[in-house]
């Protein structure tokens, strides 16, 4: 529900009503919207990256692994969920212990680039840098291709979000490759 209709438009009558389960019940698992909500990411998260690993280990080497993860990311631009969690970072004062678990979310999801950046260094095929830095600048890369294109409405299509990922890790490759 949350990834159609937006954190803000979902009330927790309604997820009692879709699940088929009582108001007790559901506050017992989940003491507030804001821990379903933040469990549904979580768990979107979770899928998002064992669906990178399996991928991941059907491939080798840095370049390929690179334009793999693009291809990743590219499959799952229009993740609705991706901007019902942008709609609830934005519309509200989010307590430490939220600002916390939305930042272990990114942690984990970034995870995927920290360690095919650490293997690229590692391996001599990328230039060894500082990789808290890269992963901040790859991530943050990835993860805004997909907004700028939804805002520009410049991509027609999947295939266009495609392009767009491949040609950045080109550019990426270019200025990060040893050879």
């Amino acid at each position: 529900m949350f990834a159609h209709k937006g954190y803000g438009s979902v009330s927790m009558n309604e997820v009692c009503l879709a699940a088929k389960v009582s108001k007790g019940s559901l506050y017992h698992h989940f003491p507030s919207k804001d821990e379903l909500f933040l469990y549904v990411v979580e768990d979107d998260t979770r899928k998002w990256l064992c669906e990178w690993e399996e991928l991941r280990n059907k491939i080798t080497g840095t370049e390929a692994r690179l334009y793999a993860l693009g291809d990743h990311y590219a499959n799952d631009f229009q993740n609705p969920l991706i901007h019902a969690l942008e709609e609830y970072a934005r519309s509200r004062t989010l307590t430490d212990d939220i600002r916390q678990r939305l930042s272990q979310i990114y942690e984990s999801a970034s995870q995927a680039c920290r360690d095919l950046l650490q293997e690229g260094m590692d391996s001599g095929y990328l230039i060894t840098g500082n990789l808290d830095n890269c992963v901040i600048i790859v991530s943050g890369m990835l993860e805004g291709i997909g907004r700028v294109s939804e805002i520009t409405a410049l991509a027609k299509g999947p295939e266009d979000i495609r392009e767009y990922y491949r040609g950045a890790i080109q550019l990426l490759l270019q200025g990060l490759r040893t050879r």
